[in-house]
Formats: C-alpha cells, structure tokens, sequence
C-alpha cells in the first residue's frame, strides 16, 4: 500500500495542495524580494520541493495524537532549504519588513496558509477542523434509538442523501470514513447501512459492517455483473446501481413495524 493510501481525505487533500503550492510560492517570494531565479535555484526548489513531498506523508499518515510538527512547519523547513541555497551564493538579505517566523533571514516563510493560494488556505483548514474533531471526547453513552448509516464518497450526496434516509424515530448516521462508521455500530443499534462503493474504505467498511451482522446495501456506478455476484456471494443484502438508489434511497429502507 502507497503511504498516501493511509491518510484520511483531509490529510490526502492538504498533502497535494502544499506541494502543488511550494514551487510557485516559492518563485514568487524570490520575484518580489529580487532574488536570482536560475538554474541552481531551479535545483533547489526541485530538492525542497521533493523534501517536503516526503516529509509531509510521512507526518499526515500517522494518527493526530501522533503528529510533532505541523504542515506549515514543514513548509517552512523546505524553505529553509532555499535560504541554506541563498546564503552559501553569496545572496544577501533583501530589507524587507520583519519577518513573523523567527530566523527567517531571507523573508521566505508564510505568516499563514493563506499566503500560499486559496486551494492551499482551505485545504489547510479542513484538515484543522478534522484535526480538531479528532481530540473532542467521543460519546460515552449509548443510544438504543436505532439507525440507518450512511457512507458516501461525495460531499454533495452525503448532504442530499442524509435527510431522504431518515425518518420519524431513526435517525440516518452520515459516516465519512471507517472511523465514524465504527463508532455509529458501537453506539447504536444500525437497522441497515448503504455504502457507496466509489468510496475509498468501501471493500473494508462493507466487510467490518457485515462482521457485525448489518444488513449493508451497496452502491455505485459501473457495476458489472463479476463485481455484483462478488458482493452478493459475501453477504451484502443488493447491489443498486447509483441511479437508480438515488432517484428514491428511501425504498431501500426497512420496514419498521
């Protein structure tokens, strides 16, 4: 498995966005504070570039609690290559105002991701929100109102999907990834559970879900028969194709006496 596989969307998503960002910022900050762009500086913003590619994975696969430097701080030490490149040709500090970073000589380092363009600044706060939610104490109680579970790939489904698989008394649990599906299975109790097959966790949310004697329902796009007799033969209760689940995800609901 590629180490960026590991990682939660958030942190997939922010990976990309910084290193997409790095050399244009970088080229930028050199046009406007008059440092040399040539052949050597291309090398190094190449080395840093590729740095901060690596480094980034391996800090944004680990688990949050486990995380000791930050995105941002990274960036700044891929910087930090630059500078090490500026000084050892001889190029001198351009005056410019004081920089927010300490030992920021050349006036390289981003006060803030919104320094580095909009895909990067809102990257960036996705993955702190999801950081954050991260440390906030899941729920100690349990509930025995049942539900239905929800796992969608996109966004825009998760939204509209939500309200049309709840009803009076179950609540539908919109699960983004296998953390929060196997939180909703332990708090409680699942009547039924769609799950979307572009869904990068789908293969081993469907089989956790299964383990638990869910009924799972799965969907999606380009379903051929193989990949059908293949669910079906493991346990899922239907295979849908994703037309015909979202013109009316409701008939798919159990009935509750």
């Amino acid at each position: 498995m590629h180490i960026l596989d590991a990682m939660v969307p958030e942190a997939q998503r922010l990976h990309s966005a910084l290193v997409s960002a790095f050399p244009e910022y970088v080229t930028t900050v050199f046009v406007e504070r008059g440092y040399p762009l040539d052949k050597t500086t291309a090398l190094a913003i190449e080395e840093a570039t590729a740095f901060l590619d690596v480094e980034l994975a391996v800090v944004l696969e680990q688990a949050y609690r486990e995380q000791r430097r930050s995105p941002l701080e990274l960036f700044r030490a891929a910087l930090g290559m630059l500078a090490s490149m500026l000084a050892d040709s001889g190029v001198s500090p351009t005056p410019t105002r004081s920089s927010t970073v300490e030992g920021d000589l050349y006036g390289l380092a981003p006060g803030s991701s919104s320094a580095l363009g909009p895909a990067a600044h809102e990257a960036h706060l996705a993955w702190g929100a999801a950081k954050a939610s991260a440390f906030v104490p899941a729920p100690s109680m349990t509930s025995n109102d049942p539900a239905v579970l929800l796992m969608a790939a996109d966004q825009g489904d998760r939204v509209v999907l939500g309200p049309l698989l709840g009803s009076p008394g179950v609540e539908c649990l919109v699960a983004r990834n296998p953390a929060a599906v196997v939180a909703a299975i332990e708090q409680r109790p699942v009547l039924v559970a769609f799950i979307d097959l572009a869904h990068r966790s789908a293969r081993p949310v469907v089989t956790r879900l299964l383990g638990a004697d869910i009924p799972t329902i799965v969907y999606g796009d380009g379903i051929d028969d193989l990949v059908e007799t293949g669910l079906l033969a493991q346990g899922v209760r239907a295979v849908v194709h994703r037309d015909d689940f979202v013109a009316d995800p409701a008939r798919f609901l159990p009935r509750i006496a």
